[in-house]
């Protein structure tokens, strides 16, 4: 018996804008250990050890046993090496224990020996597409939907692979073509929504979310999905699982496409707006959604203590090596700052708040563990005069600069700058953000605004406006040059 690849048709790994669970595993074929042909060079007391020890991985497999079933499916393979089932079987339970480099060379050998074997070819698309390896998993199930078009997850998977190649045309045909095998598969309609929204094709992706959502799909993430395209009352945050599973499949490659193809600068515009503060030292800095940990590599000589807390355990593996955290937290960060008795005298939060929609209980929790005479510095993209927030078809949140400003007042905390200019590219087009820096110190209120053109390092448009300022020292000051040289 071999564990059919699809998962009842769950959802496999997409790097961007798509919730998807990745699996391997789900119906079973009708051909069990009673169906093994003898090898007539075995003993049959080893064949019948090597059949048991198969039978019983399977058990624990179906079951959810995953590290009892690898056990088991090893030793049979101790008994009888090479045996296609069983190492189709090993590598679907490597790939529910999240190790699909481990299974990739089983399924290369079962396709060494059985070039057409379809599940073999299905899960090792599988596996590919969690390794980021999206051309690859092409080539595999590309194959797979030849020899057995028929097969609904074939095109589900094949579809989802494109998506990652940033194909959403040919994903779509994928889905089409699986949905008129399946046509009650939810998570089918589900992601067929995303292709036509990256298509931009926003009626059509709004009713295929709507479709979904009537077929019982994740209703959280459908929702959040139907207020971009629609542009209606948005949810206050990201799904939870959808961050924690996009950032998860992202966290690979996350600096090199962040910083080397988007241009990425965010963390190191924040930080030197705070220093134009006049702040070059700090006892505690927690880095919020620290990530892959890019700011904390900019953080860490300036603090004795740096933590960093994030949802996504793979990011914070990322971040574990730079050796730069003295402590890493997975955690959503407003549940961390409502709960954590750790206190600090500077709150960064790059490139993170567009995951949150409404900010009110990140404010409170900053103001609680933030010290007398502490800093809070974050980046939003923002949004048009008047909107508290909004929801964009980037699927990401944009913040009112009056709302912003309305939560600090409200929650004590003075504004020291605020400050507008690129954050990253998006299709090539320089997204646009606005970075702010607050206080929680009984200093001189002052306001800077500053306004630069153009993401290089020659920017030198550059706009400040002082709205207030008492006492001695002016504070948001800083050399214009020092913020221009930190563009990427």
């Amino acid at each position: 018996m071999r564990v059919r690849w699809r998962c009842g048709l769950g959802r496999a790994p997409l790097k961007r804008d798509a919730d998807c669970h990745a699996g391997a595993g789900g119906r079973n074929c009708e051909q069990g250990a009673a169906g093994w042909p003898q090898n007539p060079a075995m003993t049959d007391d080893r064949f019948a050890a090597a059949r048991e020890q198969f039978t019983t991985g399977l058990a624990h497999l179906q079951a959810g046993r995953l590290e009892p079933a690898e056990r088991a499916f090893r030793a049979s393979l101790v008994l009888l090496p090479g045996r296609p089932s069983t190492l189709t079987n090993l590598a679907a339970t490597l790939l529910k224990l999240g190790r699909p480099a481990d299974a990739l060379p089983l399924l290369d050998e079962v396709l060494a020996q059985e070039p057409q074997d379809d599940e073999a070819l299905g899960h090792r698309g599988v596996a590919l597409n969690q390794l980021n390896r999206p051309a690859d998993a092409c080539v595999s199930l590309e194959r797979l939907v030849q020899l057995a078009p028929a097969r609904a997850e074939a095109w589900f998977h094949l579809a989802q692979s494109r998506q990652m190649l940033e194909q959403p045309a040919a994903a779509l045909d994928a889905y089409e073509r699986c949905l008129a095998l399946r046509p009650t598969h939810g998570a089918s309609w589900s992601q067929r929504g995303t292709a036509l929204k990256d298509l931009e094709r926003s009626d059509e992706a709004a009713a295929s979310f709507e479709r979904a959502l009537a077929l019982g799909d994740d209703a959280d993430l459908n929702r959040y999905y139907l207020a971009a395209v629609r542009g209606g009352p948005a949810p206050a945050s990201a799904p939870r699982a959808y961050v924690e599973r996009l950032f998860d499949d992202y966290a690979a490659d996350f600096d090199h496409h962040l910083v080397d193809q988007l241009g990425y600068c965010a963390p190191a515009v924040l930080l030197q707006l705070v220093l134009d503060q006049r702040y070059d030292r700090f006892d505690a800095v927690l880095d919020l959604g620290c990530g892959t940990g890019l700011c904390g590599a900019l953080l860490r000589p300036l603090t004795r203590r740096l933590a960093g807390v994030d949802l996504s355990v793979a990011m914070l593996d990322v971040a574990r090596g730079r050796a730069v955290y003295d402590e890493l937290l997975q955690a959503d960060l407003a549940e961390h700052l409502a709960q954590t008795e750790q206190r600090h005298d500077l709150l960064i939060a790059s490139d993170v708040m567009i995951y949150l929609g409404d900010l009110a209980p990140v404010f409170a929790g900053v103001r609680r563990v933030l010290r007398p005479g502490g800093v809070f510095a974050f980046s939003v993209e923002p949004a048009a005069a008047g909107q508290t927030f909004v929801l964009q078809p980037s699927l990401r949140y944009a913040h009112g600069e009056a709302a912003v400003l309305a939560l600090a007042a409200s929650h004590g905390l003075q504004v020291l700058c605020v400050d507008r200019g690129p954050l990253r590219a998006d299709q090539v087009v320089e997204v646009q953000g606005q970075y702010f820096v607050l206080s929680a110190a009984c200093r001189a209120r002052v306001r800077a605004v500053r306004v630069l053109s153009g993401a290089g390092a020659g920017a030198s448009s550059l706009r400040r406006m002082q709205v207030a300022a008492a006492g001695p020292g002016r504070w948001g000051t800083g050399p214009a040059s020092a913020r221009a040289s930190m563009q990427r």
